[in-house]
């Protein structure tokens, strides 16, 4: 929980700016805000406390990865627009190290690149196909190249590897201590933070908590997976939960066998989403995908655990790593992420209203905040940056399924997933047309 609870709202206020969310979009908006206007008056309002949600608790991936595929992003809006964004994101990694340096954030921040391990056969051809997608929407090997399983494992041991993919362009951190340390920034510069203070309604320029009302020129909204809570945005996202398990430090005579010294995050090729970091003190965090989705987007900390998927990490971990031998598990949580219906991120301002929103981030938020961040203050001080312009801007994707539509939907796509990588694990063979399918009722 919060190392030192702030205050409450107790008594209406009047701002510039009010923001309601304290995890990294909030954040990041309030300090550029700042940066770009010192005299602005912000107030940043959580209900729980700073870095609740998935800011605090998340994989650690500073990646400069959409949840947009290049293709997509061409398709829907120029080759043009989506190589911009992307370079924006790959300039985002340096930014970060930038901010981190020189406020003197200690986030454990390093910059050792990612790799997707083809451990199978059956993922082969998949993480290939990855690869020359980059490649034929104009990006070369300085940003994403196939490496042999030589190459893979000189840069680290795994039960198994056929090869995969290396890209230079992503960090590792330390969440809560990321979010901790731009929090206080914040406030040493005039930003108040009120927590335990819950949102009950927001109407135009006007935020309405449990005990006091903010008065705003604008109100930016910043709570990702939360806003599937709220009932005027309620199907604008759904809450995807994403678990995670840690072992003990690990001995060094261990980590001269696993090698991994270059703290490249890791990813195995399979179709259900996994990711994994060596951290700054010596740790294997890993997490992944396939916890149920809840009737009506319910969130609670009881959904944080869940036995059956923690245990399946676990083994995973043993399974991938077996050099590890007795190494002890000593942590386990989860939480939800945010997913738009198009699976598209978003940075929207409305100068009529002062309503502001960003988010869609489905997992990758910890950079991608950064420049939604951005694009936002860009937008609401009316800067002519051409961030105002990217395809984050205004976009509005189409509100999820109704229920129960949207909980059969949803699950039934996590079991599809889990069939394919099932039966690629038997026949060592891409289950190509059990993924189309699953594809094809994402849309």
């Amino acid at each position: 929980m919060s190392q030192s609870p702030r205050q409450q709202l107790l008594n209406d206020i009047d701002v510039d700016v009010a923001i309601i969310g304290a995890g990294y979009t909030g954040l990041w908006t309030a300090y550029y805000l700042k940066q770009m206007n010192s005299k602005l008056s912000i107030a940043i309002i959580e209900s729980e406390y700073v870095g609740f949600g998935g800011s605090g608790r998340n994989g650690g991936w500073c990646s400069a990865f959409l949840p947009m595929s290049p293709t997509e992003m061409a398709e829907q809006h120029g080759k043009d627009a989506m190589q911009f964004i992307q370079r924006e994101m790959f300039a985002t990694i340096a930014e970060i190290a930038k901010i981190t340096e020189l406020e003197g954030i200690d986030c454990d921040f390093y910059q050792g690149g990612t790799i997707t391990s083809a451990s199978s056969t059956a993922h082969i051809q998949r993480v290939k196909d990855y690869v020359a997608q980059w490649r034929a929407s104009g990006f070369d090997e300085s940003v994403i190249r196939w490496e042999g399983a030589d190459e893979i494992e000189t840069r680290m041991r795994t039960v198994k590897t056929y090869g995969g993919m290396y890209s230079p362009h992503c960090a590792v951190i330390h969440p809560w201590k990321l979010v901790q340390g731009i929090a206080r920034v914040l406030e040493a510069r005039g930003v108040t933070i009120y927590e335990r203070s819950r949102v009950l309604n927001v109407q135009q320029r006007r935020v309405q908590t449990t005990c006091a009302a903010v008065n705003a020129r604008w109100v930016v909204q910043a709570v990702e997976s939360f806003a599937s809570q709220q009932r005027r945005t309620k199907r604008s996202i759904v809450p995807l939960y994403s678990l995670m398990v840690a072992t003990e430090p690990i001995p060094s005579h261990i980590w001269s066998e696993i090698g991994w010294s270059n703290r490249e995050t890791f990813a195995d090729g399979r179709n259900m989403v996994t990711y994994a970091q060596r951290t700054a003190d010596n740790r294997i965090a890993f997490g992944g995908r396939g916890a149920p989705y809840h009737l009506g987007s319910r969130i609670s900390p009881k959904f944080d655990v869940n036995e059956k998927i923690h245990d399946q990490l676990r083994e995973t971990v043993r399974e991938t790593f077996p050099l590890l031998g007795d190494v002890k598990f000593t942590h386990q949580w989860g939480g939800p992420i945010g997913a738009s219906r198009d699976w598209h991120a978003f940075a929207n301002v409305d100068h009529k209203t002062g309503l502001c929103s960003g988010g869609g981030y489905v997992g990758d938020g910890v950079a991608l905040s950064n420049l939604i961040a951005r694009t936002l203050v860009h937008q609401m001080l009316n800067n002519e940056s051409p961030l105002t312009r990217s395809l984050l801007v205004n976009h509005r994707a189409r509100a999820w399924e109704l229920e129960p539509i949207r909980w059969i939907g949803i699950n039934g796509l996590l079991k599809l997933t889990e069939i394919a990588d099932a039966r690629e694990r038997r026949s060592g063979a891409p289950s190509s047309r059990i993924i189309a399918m699953r594809d094809s009722f994402l849309g």
